[in-house]
């Protein structure tokens, strides 16, 4: 075991902080140490549901940042008044149309590969404050973000939008602009997926994925990343479903060369904390996703996450089932009391480092959508839209020449959990611009009589339970014998992403491509004023935008 110093980053505890540590941890029966181990997931705010989490005396209670501002916060009032051990309240504040706080009623900040594109460090510690200030304001001291993973493969579907892209080096200067943005405004940041997700092309909340490069490239790349994260100061890091055979086989243990890091002692106790030296909490992924659930029997896993070396069990699905689970393999060996006792330590340690064991008074409300909140996601967005290419020079679209304007778009468009997302604003605010927009049906002849332009537009951000982002043309043009038409030898033809960047490797004849990574309503302002020239394109690809295989893979691959 490695006993937390507490002092130390990334706790920096006071002597009055530390005395509360270990007297809070050595008033708790052992029931009440694994129950601070838990972090279950309220997905509606029920009133009798966190009822049950305080009765548990669970560690903590995740939900969705976009809910009810006024819900969120009278939760979490409710749950830290009635919890005899101050609660972390945790979300995900990546930014963008998915992962904001209020869903409407706060700031549409553009997601992390949009503030990428900005190339600008200033747009990422800019996120961390928006996301920061009002993730506080409605009862968040806790965030699994910022995602630290590089996008090697434009197949992965689940890293892609939601990473600032491919580069080392901006990923890591970006993540920790975030990571100090976050934890300034009392918000524990995280780094996430270690040892590193955007090399396979699977998604582990469907399978378990791998990490498939040799030591060294992995050293020089994510390696690099997490040891400056760590020494930035971060508070959490979050192990993903992933293997990393690599290290396995180096440290002559190939039997454990199929395990996740969230299941791997090889991964967390002798590569994150022995050879990197992490000091704070280690959080495991969600335990309900695919490539957690593929590993085995979830009585044998749930200890075996803690055993691991994980202080921090992420959303069990049934939290009393999990404690019953975890105190039997307390009592038959498999998890030692004083891993226990290490893991409670660090976990009290964090709400001490947050302030909680002081207060866990909320501020006021009133940082949603602050007037400097709003004007820095504009100035993101416009810092963000990225010509790919326009080789035959369509742009900037004039309605004096160009006036009837064709657009094919998703005909439904939902959330990672399948709840629709409002439609895109792209042909209304084309519509204010002086042209004449007609939405594609199944049933439109796409002809130059009809229309002077065609434009796809298109948001498809990394989302959790999906297999891949790519065009899904039976989709756009609406029968599996439509799917086969392209249309930029009829008409002018660009296509617009306010998603995933790589729609070029599928189109590589569509001679006008403009990224712009993400769909909240700023990106889509700025889009359209590019697209007519009000403005120019600003932003800076931060992945090979063209590239079905990054070269930057296939060199860390082949090393």
């Amino acid at each position: 075991m490695t006993a937390p110093d507490l002092s130390a980053s990334p706790f920096f505890l006071d002597e009055d902080a530390q005395n509360w540590v270990h007297d809070t941890r050595d008033a708790l029966i052992l029931e009440e140490k694994l129950a601070q181990l838990l972090v279950p997931l309220s997905m509606f705010l029920k009133r009798e549901e966190l009822d049950r989490f305080i009765e548990l005396g669970v560690g903590g209670v995740s939900r969705f940042a976009t809910l009810d501002p006024q819900a969120l916060r009278d939760s979490a009032t409710y749950l830290q008044e009635r919890s005899r051990v101050p609660m972390l309240l945790s979300t995900d504040l990546e930014g963008g149309e998915l992962a904001s706080v209020g869903g409407a009623a706060g700031t549409p900040y553009p997601n992390q590969m949009a503030v990428a594109a900005t190339a600008d460090p200033l747009f990422a510690r800019r996120l961390g404050q928006v996301m920061g200030r009002e993730g506080r304001a409605v009862g968040f001291n806790c965030t699994f973000s910022p995602v630290a993973d590089l996008d090697l493969n434009p197949r992965n579907p689940i890293v892609n939008t939601r990473s600032f892209g491919s580069d080392m080096t901006r990923v890591t200067a970006f993540s920790a602009a975030t990571i100090a943005a976050f934890q300034a405004e009392g918000v524990a940041a995280c780094a996430k997926h270690w040892p590193g997700d955007g090399v396979d092309d699977r998604n582990q909340h469907l399978v378990t994925s791998e990490n498939t490069l040799d030591l060294p490239a992995w050293e020089a790349s994510y390696g690099e990343v997490y040891r400056l994260l760590i020494a930035s100061g971060v508070k959490t890091i979050m192990p993903g479903h992933i293997t990393f055979p690599a290290y396995a086989h180096a440290q002559d243990r190939p039997d454990e060369a199929h395990l996740p890091a969230t299941l791997s002692p090889l991964l967390i106790t002798t590569l994150l904390r022995g050879e990197f030296g992490f000091n704070g909490v280690v959080v495991s992924d969600a335990t309900e996703m695919g490539g957690f659930t593929s590993q085995g029997r979830r009585e044998d896993l749930v200890p075996q996450v803690i055993a691991a070396g994980c202080d921090i069990l992420l959303f069990p699905t049934d939290a009393a089932r999990d404690l019953e689970f975890l105190r039997q393999g307390v009592l038959d060996g498999r998890l030692s009391t004083a891993r226990v006792d290490e893991a409670v330590t660090r976990v009290l340690a964090l709400k001490a480092s947050l302030g909680l064991h002081v207060s866990a008074e909320l501020p006021g409300a009133d940082a949603l959508r602050a007037p400097d909140h709003l004007t820095w996601a504009q100035e993101c967005a416009e810092r963000a839209v990225t010509l790919v290419s326009d080789t035959q020079r369509l742009l900037p679209l004039d309605p004096s020449r160009q006036r009837r304007v064709l657009i094919i778009r998703q005909p439904r468009r939902t959330n990672g959990l399948g709840f629709p997302l409002a439609d895109l604003r792209i042909p209304e605010l084309l519509q204010q611009a002086g042209f004449e927009v007609t939405l594609y049906t199944p049933q439109t002849q796409v002809s130059a009589e009809q229309f002077d332009v065609l434009l796809y537009v298109l948001a498809e951000e990394g989302l959790m339970v999906r297999d891949d982002l790519r065009l899904n043309w039976t989709e756009l043009h609406g029968s599996p014998f439509r799917a086969m038409e392209r249309f930029w030898d009829v008409l002018p033809t660009a296509i617009i992403s306010l998603g995933t960047p790589y729609y070029a490797y599928q189109a590589p004849r569509c001679q006008t491509l403009v990224n712009a990574y993400s769909a909240v309503l700023p990106v889509q302002e700025a889009v359209v004023r590019a697209l007519t020239g009000q403005q120019p394109f600003h932003g800076v690809s931060p992945v090979d935008a063209a590239s079905a295989l990054r070269p930057g893979l296939a060199r860390l691959v082949q090393q």
